[in-house]
């Protein structure tokens, strides 16, 4: 999966080339992931995809598989950013209350085929469960994703209860972590007609009970 540029490159010369480096690691990082495994390659591998030395490497990662959860970190940011996309403009919305704000999201999650752009992610993430970096990777990007929701929640309901804003983003975050658990507990990560059947049971049983406490 190519996951392209994050960003722009910066003006200056020294800037761009650290811009550009950096980008052909996590580049040649996923690719390397997607095809092994996140700790199914080395830093020599690494920098024989990325074409760069391994100093370099070096200077922008602790290790190959820092580098992995670096690409990993990134298509979850892609994804964020793309269901947040879907929501209506706040502006064109009116006065909202947090039971509509929550059905703007529930339709913008439903736009996306969640299932298949998560599936790479999970499948990495179950085979190093057990890894120390694994599980503080996981905190990091389940924080940033909580942090990102309740910051949009913050824009559309700026008179509601801070607290309650930070309750919800964290509940629809952690739902959806066991609604992928919960996924690849019955499919394996398989993925086929079935299988997406079972995510869209899934995930609409999930946002029913998240739901019948955002009605207000």
């Amino acid at each position: 999966m190519n996951i392209g540029c994050q960003g722009e490159a910066p003006k200056d010369k020294r800037g761009a080339l650290k811009w550009h480096n950096r980008r052909a690691i996590v580049m040649a990082a996923g690719e390397l992931t997607d095809r092994h495994g996140i700790q199914g390659f080395t830093v020599d591998d690494l920098a024989a995809k990325a074409g760069v030395s391994r100093r370099t490497i070096f200077n922008h990662f602790s290790s190959a598989e820092d580098a992995g959860y670096e690409y990993l970190s990134e298509l979850v940011t892609r994804l964020i950013r793309a269901v947040l996309a879907e929501l209506p403009d706040a502006s064109e919305r009116g006065e909202q209350t947090l039971g509509s704000v929550y059905q703007d999201l529930c339709t913008a999650m439903r736009s996306h085929s969640l299932v298949e752009a998560l599936r790479p992610l999970l499948l990495q993430v179950t085979e190093v469960k057990e890894s120390p970096t694994a599980a503080l990777w996981g905190f990091r990007v389940t924080s940033a994703a909580t942090e990102r929701l309740e910051n949009v929640l913050c824009e559309r309901l700026p008179d509601h209860d801070r607290l309650e804003l930070q309750l919800v983003a964290t509940s629809i975050i952690n739902s959806m972590s066991v609604c992928m658990d919960a996924w690849l507990l019955r499919t394996g990560g398989e993925l086929n007609d079935e299988s997406r059947r079972i995510w869209d049971e899934l995930m609409s049983d999930t946002l029913l009970v998240l739901g019948r406490g955002f009605t207000t």
